[in-house]
């Protein structure tokens, strides 16, 4: 419970002031009015009413190309959150879906999109953004899904379990690939962050964006799990996630790779706030002294350039957690 409590100091309570957001960018065709009463406890019946009326209001989970994902939360409950796969209606809509960026605050309108899988779909007919997101870099896939994938079968890193089990979804380098799963007690246990071995196949139907599906059950090949509360000293390259509408300031972490394959461990302690702050003034400093090396990354900054090592203990509490964590007792515990 401490744990949950602190890291509620790193984020910022989302708090929807819809005149606030709307202010000099112009009025959408539809209200757009935020009613905190339907976000209560995100029951699908209210939500709904909120889609097709007045506007589903989120901020943008994920982008890549062909695909995007809806965060909704619950008013001053950053943790309760839903998740929506967008399906553009028209071309327009495609076209407005592709330019929207990770942190972007929308407002939707249109409705459920009945699909075969426990994942939400929403088909969106109408689309404002209420707030755009203007703290990171632009960013090109690197990684084309049915192009750089190896066919059947592939090693990479849970990126969510979705839908009770029902979807999960892989990280393969810089590639975001949604797998359908047939029974969902194949993904029982996972843990984001896993390193994973598929059998897959590709299904016909959606054909944007690429769709798997399991032809077995994933066969775990690191579990980040297995990390937690041991003491360990990793190296990697810095990564910086830039202060956000999620993020009261600036986080670090350490770029690892294992078989291949990237996971990013933050950089932390829960302790003393005072300890916390000279880690990161320590790291932002490193981070300053070269930071004409730093490229984009998916959703971060990572300088290709700049290798630490670290030496913490591991923190992994809960298969959502973004991140593993190494938890530091001192701004020396990280150095060059």
């Amino acid at each position: 419970m401490r744990i949950r409590q602190i890291l509620l100091i790193a984020f910022v309570a989302l708090g929807l002031g819809l005149a606030t957001l709307i202010q000099g960018m112009g009025q959408p065709a539809f209200s757009c009015e935020y009613h905190p009463e339907a976000y209560e406890g995100l029951a699908m019946e209210g939500l709904e009413q909120e889609l097709t009326g007045s506007g589903l209001i989120g901020r943008v989970h994920g982008a890549a190309p062909a695909m995007a994902v809806l965060t909704v939360r619950e008013p001053d409950n950053f943790f309760e959150h839903r998740e929506f796969s967008l399906v553009p209606a028209n071309a327009d809509i495609r076209e407005a879906l592709g330019a929207v960026h990770r942190h972007d605050q929308v407002c939707l309108q249109g409705e459920w999109l009945y699909n075969p899988s426990s994942q939400p779909h929403l088909l969106v007919k109408e689309m404002a953004v209420l707030e755009s997101w203007q703290g990171g870099r632009e960013y090109e896939h690197q990684t084309q899904v049915t192009q750089d994938i190896p066919d059947r079968t592939l090693v990479g890193v849970v990126h969510a379990v979705g839908a009770e089990g029902d979807v999960l979804v892989i990280d393969y380098d810089d590639a975001v690939l949604p797998v359908m799963v047939r029974d969902p007690a194949w993904t029982a246990g996972l843990y984001r962050g896993d390193l994973v071995r598929i059998d897959y196949g590709w299904r016909r139907i959606p054909a944007r964006p690429p769709h798997a599906y399991l032809t077995q059950p994933p066969t775990v090949v690191d579990a980040i799990a297995s990390l937690h509360n041991q003491p360990k000293t990793l190296t990697g390259h810095l990564v910086k996630f830039p202060q956000s509408p999620q993020l009261q300031f600036d986080v670090y972490g350490l770029a690892v790779e294992t078989l291949g394959q990237q996971r990013i461990f933050t950089l932390v302690n829960f302790q003393d706030p005072e300890v916390f702050g000279a880690i990161r003034q320590r790291l932002a400093t490193l981070w300053e002294e070269q930071e004409e090396g730093a490229i984009a990354g998916r959703n971060y900054l990572i300088n290709p350039h700049l290798t630490l090592t670290a030496t913490g203990t591991i923190n992994v509490t809960s298969p959502q957690q973004a991140n593993p964590q190494i938890l530091l007792a001192t701004p020396e515990a990280v150095h060059q």
